[in-house]
């Protein structure tokens, strides 16, 4: 064989090379929305580790360690007796006032405590929102769950006060119907903060009081039926409202709440879910930057 004929074989056995530039151009856009709802389920496991862990972390080194769910409503109860039926005169047709002050405790209670470490969720956890892959919508969605206790403590005593007072409702089988109300209110609310505040951390410095200031214009510790016309109209904006006449229709007999406080607060309820939920995934995608 001529050494032509070798050349030319050895050519045809080698590899072909890749070309050293691609005709082709490759075009890499920022991703703008990573959030699914089906994402949701995907992530509870996440969801139920941070839970357990903020609870954990709450009443580490604390003498009192859970007491103190016990100590913050009994306080709210001892100030509304003081101030709304000592000195107001505020008064309950029907039932005794510390059995209608507790349940509407129950719901504020869990609504301020799930607000108050939700807001701060993304800021608190900011190297894992950095430098992890954990999905990020988990850290204010585990507020909701590691506040149940709260609820869990006050509803018992709202339940154990309507039962020993011979007012408890036999429309209490719709509790649960009514937790899950408030806990999608309060994760709305709780998404829509949390991501505010990677950005203005203005957010958590005004929350106390407005939390503060909220707990008057929502009616834990009086009837809407005593109030004027106008300042109904006002108070009956307040979503939490709805939940609260909810909660007291539920677990006392005989009780019967306006219907507009409910209709408003299912209706805000639904749109800050979409609200919410169409934010938190658009700001998503740059929290690692702007935290």
């Amino acid at each position: 064989m001529t050494n032509a004929g070798v050349q030319e074989l050895s050519t045809l056995e080698r590899p072909l090379e890749a070309p050293l530039e691609w005709p082709g151009e490759r075009l890499v856009k920022p991703c703008k929305r990573r959030l699914r709802l089906r994402d949701l389920l995907r992530e509870m496991p996440v969801v139920r580790v941070l839970a357990s862990r903020d609870l954990k972390v709450k009443y580490k080194q604390s003498l009192l360690g859970p007491l103190w769910l016990f100590f913050q409503p009994l306080a709210l109860l001892a100030g509304f007796l003081v101030a709304f039926q000592h000195f107001a005169g505020v008064k309950i047709s029907g039932q005794p006032y510390a059995v209608f002050v507790l349940v509407g405790l129950s719901v504020w209670s869990y609504f301020q405590a799930a607000l108050t470490i939700g807001t701060a969720s993304l800021v608190t956890n900011m190297n894992l929102v950095r430098y992890t892959a954990c999905p990020r919508l988990a850290f204010p969605m585990s507020s909701v769950l590691s506040s149940l206790p709260t609820y869990a403590v006050t509803a018992t005593g709202a339940l154990a006060a309507t039962a020993a007072t011979g007012h408890l409702s036999l429309r209490i089988l719709l509790l649960p119907a009514v937790l899950v109300w408030l806990a999608l209110l309060t994760g709305a609310c709780i998404a829509i903060l949390s991501t505010l505040t990677v950005r203005y951390r203005d957010v958590t410095s005004a929350l106390p009081f407005l939390l503060q200031v909220g707990v008057f214009l929502a009616p834990v510790g009086y009837p809407l039926s005593q109030l004027s016309p106008t300042v109904r109209a006002i108070i009956d904006l307040n979503p939490v409202a709805g939940v609260i006449e909810a909660a007291r229709w539920v677990m006392l007999s005989g009780y019967e709440p306006p219907a507009a406080p409910i209709i408003v607060s299912a209706g805000v309820t639904a749109l800050l879910m979409a609200v919410s939920w169409r934010f938190f995934s658009l700001r998503e995608t740059t929290m690692a930057d702007d935290i």
